[in-house]
């Protein structure tokens, strides 16, 4: 995103943004199963799987470090924090609905690792982010040699 491969991140950099990274998700899972608990008019489990199932299957698809559609980084990150700020909104909007003597300390607190999240990442220039930075290689066109010089086993002889 901004450097070179040649520049390399400190392990804590990247350490710090692993632990932060991990906390969002978790909050995102978190929120997720606060709204299905205050918006969904079903029992308390069902209205959980319902919510954080497709949640987690959308996360492992796109958005994980070992996802099975690549984004492009930036695409990625962005949509990631993205994400990230509606996970915090549906925290306080949840809470807010029908937890009212809960805090909005948890909502403030994804908000603040959104932020923080989004330094690290933008400091770095994404190199604290695990990515897939290998190039991807260009189609060569198939070129046939017709000379008869041996190929195979015998031109190693």
């Amino acid at each position: 995103m901004g450097k070179n491969s040649s520049q390399r991140v400190s392990p804590i950099l990247s350490a710090v943004y692993a632990v932060v990274a991990f906390l969002l998700e978790v909050g995102l899972l978190f929120a997720a199963a606060l709204a299905a608990i205050a918006f969904i008019p079903w029992p308390t489990v069902p209205a959980i799987l319902v919510v954080v199932i497709p949640l987690l299957v959308i996360w492992a698809i796109f958005f994980s470090p070992k996802a099975t559609v690549k984004f492009r980084l930036r695409t990625r990150m962005l949509l990631i924090h993205l994400i990230y700020l509606g996970g915090a909104y549906t925290l306080w909007l949840s809470i807010d609905h029908a937890f009212t003597d809960q805090s909005q300390n948890w909502a403030i607190a994804m908000l603040a690792l959104t932020g923080i999240s989004a330094i690290l990442v933008l400091a770095t220039g994404g190199q604290a982010v695990p990515h897939d930075r290998t190039p991807k290689a260009a189609k060569q066109s198939v070129q046939r040699d017709n000379s008869s010089a041996p190929k195979g086993r015998r031109a190693a002889r």
